[in-house]
């Protein structure tokens, strides 16, 4: 049977490459309503997650999406403030620290852990969306384990967390939609469907991050000093808009402040390696395409290399960063399959092996990052 994105691509006229809409910094820009109207943005993808785009684009006029922000981002100074004690309760050493509270346990680059900022992960979608099966659980725990929160110590980050995280899947995938439609333009036997694995998916992650206020170290930043250069694993990545905040000792003095260095923030690397500053409008949401769709697209759709350079000191100074990432990724026993006529090197994608599920990718991607 014909996919249905097929069916949409005949009916609808495709997107001239003029009509590609971007930001004053050359970033892809799609609006929510041609989204939700179907209208043919192939040429957006083509030049956002195509091989000469930067694997990023954002999409503005998104309902409610300056509002949750702003009711998400605040929480995670506040929740990474409370004492070691509690927050080591939501610590979970059995998924890779893949749920829950992690501070200190992935690796910046070879050689250092990772203390300068702490992350939150969960299921944004399902607390517990395998009710409590033991043997998938302790096959896959850093895809399968039920959702960990602080109930009793800080008991409104749940609601915030699910509201912020289902509607940037909500609009991933139809940013997903688009995708396909653009593979099955460009690829012969494209039967693979990003919009499907993310709408049946029960195992996307999502990540709240605490970047902490660097006060007392005034050597140079270099680009990955704040998160090292990597790709995302998932299939398609949303990410929130940075917000900063003034600090006194772990107390927020002010909210959503101007970030004081230009320099500072996400930052993507261009396939000719020249390095790209990221700047994404507090009312959009950012999407990256992920190594599993660079995988099942083989090569068309590329992910690309990011960090986040830290704040210059003294601007450091009291300043802290919070921003929040949802990673839509196929069910656990999905096979990452190439497309007709395609191998793995031409997916260029270094941990995948053919015949891999997204459970054995995610596991031999995970190890790369984190360690006991």
């Amino acid at each position: 049977q014909e996919p249905p994105f097929l069916a949409i691509n005949k009916r609808k006229g495709k997107q001239d490459m003029a009509e590609v809409e971007r930001t004053k910094d050359g970033v892809v820009v799609l609006d929510f309503n041609d989204l939700k109207s179907e209208k043919d943005l192939t040429s957006s993808i083509e030049a956002g997650f195509g091989f000469s785009g930067i694997g990023l684009l954002i999409v503005k006029n998104v309902p409610s999406f300056a509002d949750l922000r702003k009711q998400l981002l605040p929480l995670a100074p506040r929740y990474a403030a409370l004492p070691k004690e509690v927050l080591d309760k939501t610590a979970h050493k059995e998924s890779n620290y893949s749920f829950g509270w992690s501070h200190g346990k992935e690796i910046l680059r070879p050689g250092l852990f990772d203390t300068y900022k702490g992350s939150y992960y969960n299921n944004p979608q399902h607390d517990d969306p395998f009710n409590g099966r033991e043997e998938l659980i302790k096959e896959f725990p850093e895809s399968c384990h039920p959702n960990i929160w602080p109930v009793e110590d800080f008991p409104h980050l749940r609601d915030a967390f699910m509201q912020l995280g289902q509607l940037m899947v909500n609009v991933g995938l139809l940013v997903a939609k688009q995708c396909d439609r653009y593979a099955s333009r460009e690829l012969q036997g494209y039967s693979s469907s990003l919009s499907t694995i993310i709408a049946e998916s029960l195992t996307c992650k999502a990540r709240l991050l605490q970047y902490f206020a660097i006060n007392d170290d005034p050597t140079a930043r270099t680009r990955d000093s704040w998160c090292g250069w990597h790709n995302d694993h998932s299939s398609l990545t949303g990410l929130c808009p940075a917000m900063y905040f003034s600090m006194d000792g772990n107390s927020v003095k002010e909210e959503d402040i101007v970030c004081p260095d230009s320099q500072a923030g996400l930052w993507a690397r261009k396939r000719d390696g020249t390095e790209f500053k990221v700047n994404v409008p507090k009312d959009c949401i950012a999407f990256q395409i992920g190594e599993c769709s660079q995988v099942m697209t083989g090569g068309l759709l590329r992910a690309t290399p990011h960090a986040v350079q830290a704040l210059a000191y003294p601007q450091s100074v009291d300043v802290s960063r919070s921003t929040f990432a949802v990673f839509m990724q196929p069910n656990t026993d999905v096979m990452l399959s190439l497309p007709p006529g395609k191998d793995a090197a031409q997916a260029a994608v270094g941990q995948y092996k053919e015949g891999m599920t997204f459970a054995e990718f995610s596991k031999a991607t995970i190890e790369n990052f984190y360690t006991e």
